[in-house]
C-alpha cells in the first residue's frame, strides 16, 4: 500500500504600510520571510489570514483581506513536502508597535520588522518573487491572482 501524501496550504501575507513591507526576520539563519503560516482544515482563507495575524502580531490586530496576488508551488521531494502557497495582499490596523515584536512560538529567535520597499534585502524569501512584487506594487497590484509556479 502506498504512503498517503498531503498537500499543505500556506498563507503568506503581503502587508505594505508607509512604503514598508511587514516581514519576519530569522536571526538564526539570517533571512526574512513573509508573515503567515498554514491554513487549518475547515478554515476559510480570510479566517486563516486573521488567525495568523493575531498569532504573529498580537490579539488586537485586524487584518483586511484585499486579494490573492500569487499562487506558488513549494515542493521539496527529499523532505516529502508539497505545499501550495497563497500570497495575499492585505492591511492591518497597527504599524510602529510591531517593529521588533517577538512572537511566542519563535522563542526570541525571530521577530517582526518593516522592510523599506525601496531597499528590500537579498535574503527575503522567496528571492525570485521580490522583483515581481516590486514591479506589481509600483503598478498598484492591478492584476488579479497569478500563478507563479514553482520558484526556488
Amino acid at each position: 500500500m502506498s504512503e498517503q501524501k498531503n498537500i499543505k496550504v500556506r498563507l503568506r501575507l503581503v502587508i505594505i504600510k508607509n512604503d514598508r513591507l511587514l516581514a519576519t526576520y530569522d536571526s538564526v539563519d539570517n533571512y526574512f520571510f513573509y508573515v503567515g503560516g498554514k491554513l487549518e482544515f475547515g478554515e476559510t482563507i480570510k479566517n486563516g489570514c486573521q488567525r495568523e495575524v493575531i498569532e504573529e502580531c498580537g490579539p488586537r490586530i485586524k487584518f483586511v483581506f484585499k486579494k490573492i496576488l500569487y499562487v506558488r508551488d513549494f515542493i521539496i521531494p527529499e523532505k516529502n513536502e508539497h505545499s501550495l502557497e497563497l500570497f495575499i495582499l492585505g492591511d492591518i490596523n497597527r504599524f510602529k508597535e510591531l517593529e521588533g515584536k517577538k512572537g511566542g512560538e519563535f522563542q526570541g529567535k525571530k521577530w517582526l520588522t518593516w522592510l523599506n520597499m525601496d531597499k528590500l534585502p537579498d535574503n527575503l524569501f522567496p528571492k525570485a518573487l521580490t522583483p515581481k512584487l516590486l514591479k506589481d506594487c509600483r503598478n498598484g497590484f492591478s492584476k488579479n491572482g497569478e500563478y507563479v509556479g514553482r520558484i526556488e
